[in-house]
């Protein structure tokens, strides 16, 4: 992308970004014109007023006055799209158009105010700094009220062109050069806004793919450091079963379609159901309900999560043998691709684990073992979904209902067997 800045102008050379700059801007300013406008407004009555107080009020003198009520109430009441395209326009002809005023209306009286002399500076300051144009508008305008501001000083004759130059010509021109660096600095702040943020998008995404959501949020917010918490979650592991044979004689291409293909849809399902998947090993994927952030009843959770991912496989196994997928573990005698699922919830600690170099959330604790355990127990009961008894009782009376008591196993540095669950 071009971003260069045009040294005339002061725009991005690049449409895009320069709209995109433009319109950040208005959000900023739009509020203060509307102000403005309703300034201007006042003013010209006022003007009005004032003159018809003096018994002073002409024709010719309210003709100056009209098209600057005019503009005014056009812009103020006009839609904002309109008004933010034209709106420093207006503001220009409004500008060159009081100073004129206030010379038809008594150039004699206005002259010889101790303050008219400073107008030439007063003015431009007033239209380059208190207005946020762009360096073209603010130059438009500041050049018509300087120009103006001129003429209403008198007796030029008593000053030489090098006191003219030094008094007048010079500070204007600084003016205007500093509000060209302003105007430059304030896109190259921009600029560089924009940079981070499409850094920062690139690295959201990036970490997105890679963490999910969540985690990839965590990440960015803790610069990168999640300090190891103790937590009560629900881990689950999920298993392909007779993954083995089924990827046997799949070319490796293949065999990564499909894996990409049932992860993707189980990641979809995990997502929904607020989990976070700490880890994909071979055909298993390891998750967590409840961490990084907080889940209330991430138990009932975990086992819906579950029966969805479960019922998705169905879909899928319907879709593979249309496309012809299905030959592949057909031909070795396995129907379909079937999935087993542990569950498991406790506390763990969670954080980042690893080296200085390489860090992985996760989780540690004895929930992770047993919750592995339980998904090689459905093998051992010939189910789908197993969970212990802690999962059991905290599920409320739908799922509570459907589950079932599988049997009993024993972990290894358990003396007390464990139930086991399924639904």
């Amino acid at each position: 992308m071009e971003n260069n800045i045009n040294k005339v102008t002061c725009k991005f050379e690049n449409k895009v970004l320069e709209d995109s700059f433009l319109n950040e801007k208005w959000l900023k300013v739009r509020n203060f014109y509307k102000i403005m406008l309703i300034g201007f407004i006042i003013f010209n009555f006022l003007g009005i007023f004032s003159l018809w107080m003096q018994s002073e009020l002409k024709f010719e003198t309210i003709f100056f006055y009209i098209p600057n009520l005019m503009l005014s109430f056009i812009f103020l009441f006009s839609r904002e799209k309109f008004r933010k395209q034209y709106i420093e326009i207006a503001f220009t002809l409004l500008f060159s158009l009081v100073i004129p005023t206030w010379h038809f209306l008594d150039f004699e009286r206005l002259s010889n105010l101790p303050h008219i002399p400073v107008m030439p500076i007063i003015v431009p300051v007033f239209m380059l700094y208190l207005f946020p144009f762009n360096f073209l508008s603010s130059f438009a305008a500041s050049s018509i009220g300087f120009v103006s501001s001129l003429t209403l000083i008198q007796n030029f004759s008593s000053i030489t062109p090098p006191i003219f130059g030094v008094i007048y010509i010079s500070p204007y021109l600084i003016l205007i050069v500093n509000k060209w660096k302003s105007e430059i600095e304030s896109r190259n702040d921009y600029l560089k806004g924009v940079t981070i943020n499409e850094t920062k998008k690139l690295m959201q995404k990036t970490l997105k793919r890679y963490f999910g959501d969540v985690l990839s949020e965590k990440i960015l917010n803790s610069d990168g450091v999640l300090i190891g918490e103790t937590k009560w979650v629900t881990i689950c592991f999920t298993d392909i079963s007779s993954y083995s044979t089924i990827v046997e004689y799949m070319s490796p291409e293949v065999a990564v379609e499909f894996l990409n293909e049932y992860f993707n849809e189980m990641h979809k399902i995990i997502e929904k159901h607020n989990g976070q998947i700490l880890n994909y090993i071979g055909d298993s994927i390891m998750i967590v309900f409840g961490a990084p952030n907080n889940l209330k009843n991430h138990e009932e959770i975990a086992v819906k999560c579950a029966i969805d991912m479960k019922n998705k496989l169905k879909e899928l196994n319907q879709n593979w043998i249309k496309n012809q997928l299905a030959r592949y573990w057909k031909n070795h005698g396995i129907e379909k691709i079937s999935v087993r699922i542990g569950i498991h919830t406790g506390n763990v600690i969670a954080g980042n684990i690893g080296s200085e170099n390489m860090l992985q959330y996760s989780t540690i604790g004895d929930v992770v073992n047993v919750a592995s355990r339980l998904e090689k127990a459905n093998k051992d009961f010939n189910t789908e979904i197993s969970f212990s008894h802690e999962i059991y009782t905290a599920l409320t009376e739908e799922l509570y209902g459907k589950s079932k008591l599988s049997g009993e196993i024993t972990l290894k540095g358990r003396t007390a067997p464990t139930k086991v669950y399924s639904v």
